[in-house]
């Protein structure tokens, strides 16, 4: 990122403003950007304030709109949308709550099914092999240990996947 000559608080405004019109963005990376671009602390703080104040930067906002698109376009379990909300500067607390509030149980679980639905059996390899794959790729996506295996036996009636198959 590009640092600025000019650290005042208009100067770190018209940033941020320039930053908000590519995406809405957390108030953890509004302040991680500002920063990056040299703005002291304090005008950083006066900027993210005049935003919140304005309406321009609400994080509970920014959490719900991006985990729905996020869900909408690349489904994934519970623990990895967590994740990337908490990556994002949510705070954990309300990264919890948009999780619990847009990913039901049953929307998980049609989720990894729809997953599980696409993901291809390579030619020549064995069932064991394939569910192992599976298994780990819906792991991988955020699934929790009991929806994959219930997945799993949906797929293949009863079959054992213990967390060592998994690679955890």
């Amino acid at each position: 990122m590009r640092k600025t000559d000019n650290p005042s608080a208009g100067a770190a405004w018209e940033c941020a403003l320039r930053i908000l019109t590519r995406r809405q963005q957390s108030e953890q990376e509004i302040r991680w950007k500002l920063q990056a671009r040299g703005f002291p602390g304090e005008v950083v703080a006066a900027t993210i304030k005049r935003l919140q104040d304005a309406g321009l930067l609400d994080d509970a906002r920014f959490a719900r709109d991006w985990a729905a698109y996020r869900l909408a376009t690349h489904p994934v379990g519970r623990r990895r949308l967590r994740r990337e909300l908490q990556e994002h500067g949510v705070a954990p607390a309300l990264a919890e709550g948009v999780v619990s509030d847009l990913l039901s149980p049953e929307a998980e679980l049609a989720a990894a099914r729809e997953l599980a639905g696409k993901y291809h059996r390579r030619p020549g390899e064995s069932a064991d092999h394939y569910y192992r794959r599976l298994a780990r790729f819906l792991w991988q996506r955020g699934f929790n240990g009991h929806i994959v295996r219930q997945v799993l036996e949906e797929l293949a009636g009863h079959i054992h996947i213990d967390s060592d198959d998994l690679n955890l």
